[in-house]
């Protein structure tokens, strides 16, 4: 194989807007074919891409497009079962962040996804792949603030339902899986699995949110006595998205990342502060994607994993658990067989 050829399932605002066009402009990449459950959509979004066959089934789609690999950026209620259906196909696969509604519905897919070591699988995590987590990435391996100690994370950004669907925790819709996937999960990474966690949240307009937090605090605690804290909030206009990192030696700031802008990361020491390039394309789903291609061609492992998802999976139901009983709630990995 030279070239990946992608089925891309779900033609919904984020296929629109980035997923598509970062699987067309990828080096080595090309979309064969669009599915959606509305086949007029599907049609639209195919003839954007320049994608030649389309389908209203999926599964008709896996058997019949001849597609190297499965894009699949449908709700999240719908992951895990695609997920699997895709892996009863031998069809390599991409799927949109949060992997699942909860840890439980996504151990026996990464399960599953062990058992046929052959297929590359991910889950979506641009954010690992931008400018700005490389380059906190590589001053943390250089010692350049020392060890980690904790931190702080916001993201704030005015409610945003696209598709008009309604705001339910059955649906998969919270605010901390949504937007706090990314986060938890570059969090995680940096800082390893958290021992447990606490956590508030609250419901300022029910008439909107239905049953679903649009203000929320987690405090994630690891070994040693660290602790990261992250803050959810869509009840204001505009959008604060930053995150800093507390080393024994310093800090790590970041003001600005995509999709919400594209800044440069600052290092603050006792020798001073310094601002370090940090800018990622435009189409922030871009290094990601080719990244998986990357993966694909070589055999090789993404960097966006799906154990990670599940893992980030793990602590968001830790989360939950601690906003309904108020109490400190213990992470149990358990790895599945």
């Amino acid at each position: 194989m030279d070239r990946v050829k992608w089925l891309l399932a779900g033609a919904g605002d984020i296929a629109v807007r980035r997923v598509g066009p970062a699987l067309a402009a990828a080096a080595h990449s090309e979309v064969a074919a669009v599915c959606d459950v509305a086949r007029d959509r599907a049609e639209r979004l195919a003839a954007a891409l320049g994608a030649k066959e389309v389908y209203a089934d999926y599964g008709e789609a896996l058997a019949r497009s001849g597609a190297d690999a499965v894009y699949i950026a449908t709700p999240q209620r719908a992951h895990v079962a695609m997920c699997l259906a895709a892996l009863d196909a031998d069809k390599n696969f991409l799927v949109e962040k949060p992997l699942g509604l909860d840890g439980a519905e996504c151990l026996p897919l990464l399960a599953a996804a062990r058992r046929k070591p052959g297929l590359v699988v991910s889950c979506s995590n641009y954010r690992r792949l931008s400018a700005q987590y490389r380059a906190t990435a590589a001053m943390l391996e250089r010692g350049e603030i020392g060890g980690l100690t904790g931190g702080w994370g916001v993201y704030s950004s005015p409610f945003y339902n696209p598709g008009g669907h309604p705001v339910r925790k059955a649906l998969g819709m919270s605010r901390v899986k949504e937007l706090g996937f990314y986060l938890i999960d570059i969090v995680r990474t940096f800082f390893g699995m958290p021992d447990g966690v606490m956590a508030r949240s609250g419901i300022t307009d029910p008439a909107v949110m239905n049953d679903v937090e649009d203000v929320a605090t987690a405090i994630l605690c690891f070994p040693g006595g660290r602790l990261f804290t992250i803050v959810f909030n869509c009840t204001s206009p505009g959008t604060r998205h930053e995150m800093e990192f507390f080393g024994a030696g310093g800090r790590i700031y970041w003001p600005q990342w995509p999709p919400h802008g594209n800044g440069p990361v600052v290092r603050i020491t006792r020798a001073g502060a310094a601002e370090i390039p940090a800018e990622t394309a435009s189409n922030c789903h871009l290094p990601m994607i080719e990244d998986y291609v990357g993966a694909l061609l070589a055999g090789r492992q993404p960097v966006c994993t799906l154990e990670s998802a599940v893992r980030t999976e793990i602590v968001t139901d830790a989360i939950f658990r601690s906003m309904e009983s108020g109490a400190y709630e213990p992470v149990v990995w358990k790895d599945p067989a």
